[in-house]
């Protein structure tokens, strides 16, 4: 139950995925400035170096997150894609999910979006390695 929790938060919870897809777009980089006194500030370390790696980060965890939806069993693949990966707004609601899975009843579509859970648990971690 616990990593059925921990992937639900991983996707639902806005500061989890969502902010990785936001930073992996967000470049914030700044043009060079020319200090005509050649005097330089702080070089305790390079922002703009800093903020390549951290996009670059995050651009592999978003294609890990999106390689391992795509390895899970087909219906674990609709849940995720349909139900986790878009924002709050985009989800579909569970009822309209039941054409693109076939016939389940109400407790069979919360077996299959844990089960859908727990492939994404089992398949991440190698795509992230």
């Amino acid at each position: 139950q616990a990593t059925i929790d921990k992937v639900r938060h991983f996707f639902w919870d806005d500061d989890r995925f969502e902010g990785i897809c936001l930073r992996a777009g967000d470049y914030g980089l700044r043009s060079p400035t020319i200090d005509i006194t050649g005097i330089k500030g702080s070089s305790a370390f390079n922002s703009t170096d800093d903020r390549l790696a951290d996009i670059a980060d995050c651009l592999h965890a978003v294609c890990a997150v999106r390689e391992a939806i795509q390895s899970c069993r087909y219906s674990s693949r609709v849940i995720l894609k349909e139900r986790f990966l878009p924002g709050f707004r985009d989800r579909m609601y569970v009822k309209e999910l039941a054409p693109k899975l076939g016939r389940y009843s109400g407790d069979g579509y919360k077996a299959l979006e844990e089960r859908a859970c727990l492939d994404f648990a089992d398949i991440i971690e190698p795509k992230c390695a």
